[in-house]
């Protein structure tokens, strides 16, 4: 039976839940930020180009967001959270090679959007942030976790392993390091994969049993081709002439001072 007006009630349309209109708003707030990110190529923007470029009222992102770094930050957890789908959809042939191919997939992510990765990790790299940067680094020490339970669940690491957080924090660690260097462009997009891959694989080679030591090896011979010859962070400019070298300052040192008494014997 239809209505008088030829529409079906039973199939009606109902309105969006606010819940709902609000998750959509802030994914176009989030994909405003983004693409604004991409045009200007730093984090000049303001909260009111953002409102504009999404069709949103100006008090909309202070609303859901709060602060600009507010903003920031959900457009780094919202990457987060594509990592999380890859690496809970992925599986390695062997559970030890999972937490590098996880790494792997976060690098090449990182890559493929380039100007937008570089700002947003300046953010959590470089500015304290006691309200928002926390949960991040908590989200993020969960990504390595999730990274290691193939191998927990296998047994196919040490069993103190599985009550500590020393390897997944090394992992963070380890990538956040990477991350940095490549923010700085003292890594280029190929050497940051790179090392990514080989360093997360010599990590994964100290915890692993004697199977997956063989294979680690191997994976690893093969990532050392593949890293930069040379590190723009290694070079430094020769001292200018008003510097004291190290070789002047520790011949400086060694020589004897000339005191009053001695000055009087010389004379």
């Amino acid at each position: 039976m239809t209505s008088s007006s030829g529409s079906d009630p039973a199939h009606a349309t109902k309105p969006a839940s606010p819940k709902l209109r609000a998750s959509a708003r802030l994914d176009r707030i989030l994909d405003a930020a983004g693409a604004l990110l991409r045009e200007t190529g730093g984090l000049g923007f303001t909260m009111k180009d953002v409102a504009i470029r999404a069709g949103v009222a100006p008090a909309t992102p202070y609303n859901l967001l709060g602060t600009k770094d507010g903003l920031l930050y959900a457009l780094l957890n919202r990457a987060l959270d594509s990592l999380f789908i890859g690496v809970l959809r992925h599986q390695a042939a062997d559970p030890l090679e999972h937490p590098i191919e996880a790494a792997a997939f976060a690098a090449e992510l990182y890559t493929a959007d380039p100007v937008v990765f570089r700002e947003l990790s300046r953010v959590y790299l470089s500015t304290r942030d006691d309200l928002h940067r926390p949960w991040f680094m908590h989200r993020s020490m969960s990504f390595w976790k999730h990274s290691l339970e193939g191998a927990i669940l296998q047994q196919r690491l040490p069993p103190e392993e599985a009550e500590r957080d020393d390897l997944p924090r090394l992992l963070m660690i380890h990538f956040i390091g990477c991350v940095d260097l490549w923010v700085n462009h003292d890594l280029d997009d190929a050497g940051f994969r790179a090392q990514v891959a080989y360093g997360t694989s010599l990590i994964m080679l100290g915890f692993a049993d004697a199977a997956g030591q063989r294979k680690l090896s191997a994976r690893i011979r093969d990532a050392r081709r593949t890293l930069p010859r040379h590190h723009t962070f290694l070079r430094f400019a020769a001292p200018a002439a008003t510097t004291p070298t190290i070789t002047a300052m520790t011949t400086s040192a060694r020589r004897p001072r000339k005191t009053r008494a001695t000055a009087v014997a010389e004379d």
